[in-house]
Parts: structure tokens; C-alpha cells; sequence
């Protein structure tokens, strides 16, 4: 590798070292550089939801520009995006403060609505509202396989000109006068004037000689069920504020069930076993609101690692107090696979002076008075 010189090294082949490749490779010579395998970690990992209008429910601009994205990029090789809206449960206790949220959203032009108990088990006979007012019901909203989708990216990078090297792990930026001159790696070095950070959760301690982030990884969960009777398909996407809890169907007719989010002080011997712990709170939950999970079969589950920040939005920056040409896409607190699309436009603008359509201040790394990576950790649903 040692000689070797391009425009833009991406550190990370995950969902957002590809989507950010992808978006470069046609005006840039991209490398993008894999400890690994390609989306060998979180992103394969990911529940795959697409909620950005619930998550960026304050910023409809970054919403909007995702869900366009995927609207427009489904068919891509063999990537599918799936149009599914998404409930927020409400108990008695949130009503008031749930019905004024969906007035204030709606007057912002999100397609969001209270719907009553009643009309949720009319619309969805597998919900058993009993216990709940009604729901939030978001419909810019989705799933994708996030496997698929980071391979998809990759392919359409590489087809624009982008190079993947694949176990290849990167020791250290080079710098010279403040400027970024390119990496280092166990074989060798090689040239950029621009240097992506992209790696999860591992990025925060690869940059700390020349940059303080406010990440810290944290473990999180899914597991997958087969209820007593087929799903069918008209099941929402949802979840249940305060349980740790989310939901989406599968193709299949299976449902996947995520959270219970804990921060993780040794994420390099973290178990990618799900919990037998959470496997209960799912066993216990799930039947509180639908039917035909009381004897739901289990079919596999797993952990994986991500990591957060302490306002549960990612830092995609190049900040001011860094070397010149170094630019930074981590902390995605869960949203990475959704928020790729944002992820790279945003780089992009950052590389080229652009304009871009929505604000780059939400991801700014300057937002945060500590830079410590230790902080109290906050757990957040689907659509928090």
C-alpha cells in the first residue's frame, strides 16, 4: 500500500463508509479502508428501520431528504425499501401531551395523526389496545434489509469508481502542519488530502490524539418471532415508550422486536448474544398489545455494538479544532442505516462548499460544551 494516493479515504466500511463513497466516487478517487468485512458489524446488525420523520420531527428538512432518498434508490440492484407507517402507543397518562405534539407537528406539514384505540384495533386486528388511548401514526416511515442495503451502496460506489480494501486495519492519520497527508496501516501508507471518519464506535478512540468526541459505545439488542398465528400483512412498524421496545414486520411474516439499550464499558468482549433478559421483557410485553404472541416461537437473536452521543444525534463534521481535511461521521446513537443518505450529502457539502437542503448545525461537533466521551447514557425508541 505504501506510494498509494487518492482524494478521499473513508475509514469504515459500514452502511455509512459506503453511502458516503457512493457519493464522492464520481467526482473524487475514494478509498474506503475495512478492518473487516464490509458491513460486518452494526450495520448487518441493525433492526433496519427507516423513522427519520419521528426522529427529526424538529428538522423535517433532514427527514424529507432521507425518505427521498430511499423512495428514489428502491429497485437499486437488489435493494427494497418498504413503505410501512409507525406507531407510538400512548397510555392514558401521556394523552394530553401526545395530542398536542401531533397538533404541533402536523402545522410543521408532517403526515402524523392521533389515532383512537378503537380505529387502531380496526385498522390492525392484531392489536389489542386495552391498556392504551390510541397511537401516534407517522406514515413517511419504512424498513429496509440493512445488509442489503450497505452491499447495494458498495456495489453502486464501486461501479462510479470507488475502491474497498477489506481487512485493512488503519493505526493512525498523518498529519503535516496542521493538514491531513493521508493514513497509516500495518502495511503501509497512503496518501489523501481528506480523511473520513466513519468507524462506529471505534472512532472516538482511533482520533483521540488529535480529537476529543463525545462517544461512548452501547449494546444493543433485537430478536425475532413467529407468532402463534401467520402476522399477516397489515402490521404497522411501532413503539413503546418507556418498555426499550420497537417493532416492524418481516417479509416473511415474522416480526422483529429491538432496544434494551445499555451502555457498554468493554464493547471488544461484549456478547452478540441477546439478553435472556430481554427475551422475557418481549415475552411479557408483546401480548399486553397483540394478539397472537402468548406462545410467539422464537427464531434467532442477537447484539451488536453502536455508539452514542450524549444528545442521541451523530457528530458528521470537520470540525474546526481538528487537523485540516479531517472530516467525522460516528456516533449514530441506532440510526445509522436510516440516517446514511444525510450522512454522505452531508460530507459531501462539507468536502466540495455545496449548498446543501437541510442544516449541517444539528450534526455540528461544536454543539457540545464536553467533549467527554463519559456521559449519562440515554436509551431512545424508534421514534424518540
Amino acid at each position: 500500500m505504501t506510494g498509494e494516493s487518492d482524494d478521499v479515504i473513508i475509514i469504515g466500511g459500514g452502511v455509512i463508509g459506503c453511502a458516503i463513497a457512493r457519493t464522492l466516487a464520481s467526482d473524487y478517487d475514494v478509498v474506503v479502508l475495512e478492518r473487516g468485512q464490509i458491513a460486518g458489524e452494526a450495520s448487518a446488525l441493525a433492526a433496519g428501520e427507516i423513522t427519520m420523520a419521528p426522529s427529526y420531527s424538529d428538522v423535517p428538512a433532514i427527514a424529507n431528504h432521507a425518505i427521498e432518498f430511499f423512495r428514489r434508490y428502491d429497485g437499486t440492484g437488489q435493494f427494497t425499501f418498504t413503505e410501512c407507517p409507525s406507531l407510538e402507543l400512548v397510555t392514558p397518562g401521556r394523552e394530553g401531551e401526545s395530542r398536542r405534539r401531533v397538533k404541533r407537528l402536523a402545522s410543521k406539514g408532517i403526515d402524523v395523526s392521533f389515532v383512537e384505540a378503537d380505529q387502531v384495533e380496526a385498522a390492525y386486528p392484531r392489536f389489542d389496545l386495552s391498556e392504551y388511548v390510541g397511537a401516534i401514526k407517522y406514515n413517511d416511515t419504512g424498513f429496509v434489509d440493512p445488509y442489503t442495503f450497505a452491499m447495494t451502496l458498495k456495489e453502486d460506489a464501486e461501479a462510479r469508481g470507488a475502491t474497498f480494501k477489506t481487512e485493512t486495519t488503519v493505526t493512525d492519520i498523518r498529519t503535516t502542519d496542521g493538514q491531513v497527508r493521508g493514513i497509516e496501516t500495518s502495511t503501509g501508507t497512503h496518501s489523501a488530502p481528506n480523511v473520513v471518519v466513519a468507524a462506529g464506535w471505534r472512532s472516538e478512540r482511533f482520533l483521540r490524539n488529535h480529537l476529543q468526541l463525545p462517544v461512548h459505545p452501547y449494546r444493543t439488542q433485537c430478536v425475532v418471532l413467529t407468532p402463534e398465528n401467520d402476522l399477516g400483512t397489515d402490521v404497522p412498524m411501532g413503539w413503546v415508550p418507556g418498555e426499550h421496545v420497537y417493532f416492524r414486520p418481516e417479509q416473511n411474516g415474522d416480526l422483529l422486536v429491538g432496544g434494551w439499550s445499555f451502555v457498554e464499558d468493554a464493547p471488544e468482549h461484549a456478547s452478540t448474544n441477546d439478553d435472556e433478559a430481554f427475551r422475557n421483557h418481549v415475552a411479557t410485553l408483546l401480548p399486553k398489545f397483540m394478539h397472537g404472541f402468548g406462545r410467539a416461537r422464537f427464531v434467532n437473536g442477537w447484539a451488536g455494538i453502536d455508539g452514542a452521543t450524549p444528545d442521541t444525534r451523530p457528530i458528521i463534521d470537520a470540525p474546526n479544532d481538528g487537523p485540516t481535511g479531517l472530516l467525522v461521521a460516528t456516533g449514530f446513537h441506532g440510526r445509522g442505516v436510516m440516517s446514511a443518505p444525510v450522512a454522505a450529502t452531508a460530507i459531501r457539502t462539507l468536502i466540495t462548499g455545496s449548498e446543501c437542503s437541510f442544516p449541517l448545525d444539528e450534526f455540528a461537533l461544536d454543539r457540545f460544551e464536553s467533549r467527554s466521551p463519559n456521559f449519562e447514557f440515554q436509551s431512545i425508541s424508534a421514534g424518540d
